[in-house]
């Protein structure tokens, strides 16, 4: 019988194979084990005393035996604002994601970990074409692949773990695995971190705005306070300006008073990002806080509360302050006003001793020039011929000094009238051709003293006016005076007159030493003399062409001048044919309007 030979191993053959099998499985099992242990031990570490300056790198250099990376971040997820905050982050910088990085929840590059609350990988240049920002900016700082793994406590996501390295598809699915063992293990102590983190920024949160409040409310110079305001506030609401505004009280109008750093311009730029609360004392709104945030700055709700709670607490400050200013500026201004007011009385009183004076003096002038000029036409009648030719020359002169001296008193009488409201016009109707000859023949004698000429041209010689003819003869005098004055001998002097529609024009113009440019100007004010060579060799006060402009105001005309030095000097008057009183002008002014 033959016998067949067994399929099965022998007895050596199967303790071999089971030898084998077990060695693998002892040695699977030593290898989950010590990945296990060092996950618990990295979960250890992370819970381990938050403020050693080494805490971070004991972590991080704890996660390295775990899995491979460039790049690693903890980050909590804020679902109430809807932001991701960084916690924690070594290895390769990356622009734009400073320590304190806060991002949406939407550009996370992988937002499914969120929903599938499962650790994903993915390539960034991937993420970056996506549009997703931290993803662009993590590609230019050089990493190539990511692994997001979800941080899970309660069935809720709390966290984000992100590792990344600078070689593209440097992970794998065990890589994947891993990163969301490493989230696990770690989320206990995650969950305190974040808790003590939320501590420690709200105990600097409560500091600050203490310290805001006291830096506001310890000096009324808000504009020196502000630099140590801006920088305190800025720990809690980043930013790189602050301004604040205060209420005009019109129109709900905002008015900025202070700021530092940055200055907010036009709301609704893009280009600028602000956050602003009101400031408010009683239910009133005084004002707006307002920062202006960094680039790529996002604010959240916390940070609004934030801002809200330092404006409620300076809001007092500021009113004060403001309202301590507004009293300053009003004492300033009653001190200014009260000054003004002294001054305004010390020169009426002056003014008007200055009218005494001159009304004094004038007067006592008056009388015996009067004595002057009557004895002396008395003496040039000669009808005895008891005087010589040398002594009438000598009557002539007193008699052309004297008419001057009068000129000069009538002006000065004048001048007293207008200063003290008394000035009075005495209209009439009169022709203007025998006014000009009457004052062209007084000047005869003055004339002939300087062999000078006079020439009287009229436009048309039949020209009336309704005015002040006493005044106006003055004017022409005044300027027939200076125009002679200030003239060489055999000079000439005419005087043209034009009419334009309801004005006549009265031009004066000499041949005499001229005015000089910058003097032009104030020729027309009240003791005023061009000061050269020529007008210091003559004697006068200053107030001839004051008198006649004031005369000119009065008619409602007006008086100017154009003069080029040493070449002569026209003087050009416009005045109304028809005199009006001020309540005449004001009323045709008023019927005109309503027309």
């Amino acid at each position: 019988m033959a016998t067949a030979n067994s399929t099965y191993p022998s007895d050596q053959v199967q303790t071999g194979r089971l030898k084998s099998w077990l060695s693998k499985v002892s040695e699977m099992c030593s290898g989950r084990d010590g990945q296990s242990k060092l996950l618990l031990e990295t979960g250890q570490i992370l819970g381990d005393n938050f403020e050693s300056p080494n805490h971070s790198g004991k972590f991080v250099e704890h996660v390295a035996k775990v899995i491979a990376f460039d790049y690693i971040s903890l980050a909590q997820v804020d679902h109430t604002e809807w932001t991701v905050d960084n916690l924690l982050q070594c290895g390769v910088r990356i622009g734009g994601m400073s320590d304190s990085w806060s991002i949406s929840l939407d550009a996370v590059p992988q937002p499914e970990v969120f929903s599938t609350k499962s650790a994903a990988m993915c390539e960034v240049e991937q993420a970056a074409h996506k549009g997703k920002s931290p993803a662009w900016w993590m590609y230019k700082a050089g990493l190539r692949s990511m692994i997001n793994a979800p941080i899970i406590a309660d069935g809720t996501v709390i966290g984000v773990l992100t590792v990344a390295s600078r070689l593209p598809g440097s992970y794998d699915m065990a890589n994947v695995h891993t990163a969301q063992m490493l989230a696990d293990a770690v989320a206990g102590s995650f969950a305190n971190l974040r808790l003590h983190k939320r501590l420690l920024r709200e105990l600097v949160e409560r500091e600050t705005i203490s310290a805001l409040a006291k830096t506001i409310s310890s000096s009324l110079d808000i504009e020196s306070s502000m630099p140590n305001f801006a920088h305190d506030l800025w720990k809690i609401v980043p930013a790189h300006g602050v301004s604040i505004s205060l209420a005009t009280g019109v129109n709900d109008d905002i008015e900025d008073r202070w700021s530092f750093g940055v200055t907010p311009i036009a709301s609704g730029s893009p280009l600028q990002l602000t956050l602003t609360s009101d400031m408010k004392v009683g239910g009133a709104t005084v004002g707006t806080l307002t920062v202006v945030g960094k680039p790529r700055q996002q604010y959240t709700r916390h940070h609004l509360s934030l801002l809200n709670t330092v404006a409620s607490n300076i809001a007092g400050a500021i009113a004060a302050a403001e309202m301590h200013a507004q009293s300053m500026e009003l004492a300033a201004t009653r001190l200014e006003w009260e000054q003004a007011e002294a001054e305004r009385r010390e020169l009426e009183r002056v003014s008007a001793a200055k009218s005494d004076f001159l009304t004094t003096v004038s007067h006592e002038l008056r009388t015996p020039l009067t004595s002057i000029l009557a004895f002396a036409d008395l003496l040039t009648r000669n009808s005895t011929g008891n005087l010589l030719g040398k002594q009438e020359r000598h009557l002539e002169i007193i008699q052309r000094s004297g008419r001057r001296l009068a000129v000069l008193i009538d002006d000065l009488l004048g001048l007293t009238s207008i200063e003290r409201g008394q000035f009075e016009l005495k209209p009439l109707r009169f022709d203007v051709e025998e006014m000009l000859t009457d004052v062209a023949d007084s000047f005869g004698p003055i004339l002939q003293e300087k062999n000078q000429k006079l020439s009287v041209t009229m436009e048309d010689s039949s020209i009336e006016m309704f005015a002040d003819q006493i005044r106006l003869t003055q004017v022409v005098s005044n300027l027939l005076t200076n125009a002679s004055k200030y003239s060489d001998e055999d000079t000439e002097v005419s005087i043209r007159v034009e009419s334009d529609n309801d004005d006549v024009i009265v031009k004066v113009t000499d041949q005499g030493i001229g005015i000089d440019s910058g003097d032009l100007p104030s020729v027309f004010g009240a003791f005023f003399r061009a000061d050269n060579e020529g007008t210091r060799a003559q004697s006068g006060t200053g107030i001839g062409l004051y008198f006649c402009r004031m005369i000119l105001d009065h008619h409602h005309g007006e008086i100017s001048a154009e003069s080029e030095v040493g070449s002569g000097t026209t003087m050009t008057v416009r005045i109304p044919r028809e005199y009006e009183s001020d309540s005449e002008v004001a009323a045709r002014v008023e019927n005109s309007l309503a027309a």
